[in-house]
Order: structure tokens, then C-alpha cells, then sequence
């Protein structure tokens, strides 16, 4: 029974110490660093293209740049949501889109627009919004001006406290938001293109 109980002990202990290893080895979550970062998209993307007749298909090795970590954590968050952007545009290409450099960098530009598109489709899903009541507009007059009056000094000393704390914010806090400012991915580059007529 005491040599059960050890190695029950003994595998606890050894679990607790080997499992964190183990998930952080097996890619449990991509880290970025700051600064640029360059995402492949595992696998290539092998895509048939230019409508009814002979089967043709692309195959694109590709790599999406960033320009700061959050941006390379949310590319790398939403890359099944990129791969789909990419497959529906690259499936709509033309013979002679991908017979000159000038279509094929067209297709370029306009599949790294899509994609920043789609990113901030799920990032800002509402789109802007409107306040929800005007804050200049005058209050009706009744028994309770002088209550209204009380609240209107609450409120203001309210929003001056709050004034106070966002000027307050650390350089470092500016330099973050100020980051995240830009399109998430900044550029889209061919690693390797095939096209198979």
C-alpha cells in the first residue's frame, strides 16, 4: 500500500513537471517577437483555377509580413480564415493574369488587401458605431434642477478623473497602441508560385 502510495506520489510530481515542458515544446502557442515578423503558410496552398475544361492548378508558397507581435499573434489566430481569403481569390484568376508579371502582381496586391480586410472584419465585427445619446443636448426643466445640478457636478468631476488617467499612460502604452495603428499585415510575398496549365 506505502508503495502505491510513492508511485502515485512520484508520478504526480514527475507530471507536474514534465506536462508544461511538453506543451510548450509541441507548439501550444506561437511566440512573435517584436519588430517584423515574417508568418509561412503551412502548407502551400495548391488551388485549381480558370474555370470549366482542363484541370489547372496554382500551387503558392507564401509568407505574410507584420510589423509587431500582436499583429504576427492575430495573422497567426486567423490564418485558416487568411488560407480561405487566399484560396477563394487565387481560384478566380485568369490564363492570362498568371501569364504576366504585371497580373501576377496584381493578384499580389489585391490578395493582401482582401486579407487585411477579412482580418478586420473579425477584429472590429460592428464596424464604427454611434454614440448612443448626445451628450450637449439640454435637459428638460423640472422639480429636480437642483439633483440634476448635483449629478451634472458629479459627472464632470467624474470625467476630469478620468481625463487625468489617461493622461497619466506610460510612453510604453502610447508606443503599443501607436504599433497596432497599421493594417495587420503589411506585405504578402511569394515564396515559390507554380502554375500548372
Amino acid at each position: 500500500m506505502k508503495l502505491v502510495r510513492k508511485c502515485g506520489a512520484i508520478a504526480a510530481l514527475l507530471g507536474s513537471i514534465l506536462l508544461p515542458s511538453l506543451a510548450s515544446a509541441s507548439g501550444g502557442g506561437e511566440t512573435f517577437k517584436e519588430g517584423v515578423n515574417y508568418i509561412a503558410i503551412k502548407p502551400p496552398l495548391v488551388v485549381n483555377y480558370g474555370g470549366p475544361g482542363r484541370v489547372k492548378y496554382i500551387k503558392a508558397e507564401l509568407s505574410l509580413r507584420t510589423e509587431d507581435a500582436h499583429s504576427a499573434q492575430e495573422v497567426s489566430h486567423h490564418m485558416p480564415l487568411i488560407r480561405d481569403t487566399l484560396i477563394m481569390l487565387i481560384s478566380s484568376v485568369t490564363d492570362e493574369q498568371m501569364a504576366s508579371g504585371e497580373g501576377k502582381e496584381k493578384m499580389r496586391v489585391e490578395a493582401l488587401a482582401k486579407i487585411n480586410e477579412a482580418l478586420e472584419k473579425v477584429s472590429n465585427p460592428g464596424g464604427d458605431h454611434k454614440p448612443a445619446k448626445d451628450e450637449h443636448a439640454k435637459p428638460e426643466k423640472s422639480k429636480g434642477d437642483k439633483a440634476k445640478k448635483d449629478t451634472k457636478a458629479k459627472d464632470d468631476k467624474s470625467k476630469k478623473d478620468s481625463k487625468a488617467k489617461k493622461d497619466e499612460k506610460s510612453d510604453d502604452d502610447e508606443h503599443k497602441e501607436e504599433a497596432h495603428k497599421g493594417p495587420p499585415v503589411s506585405d504578402l510575398l511569394f515564396d515559390n508560385l507554380v502554375v500548372q496549365k
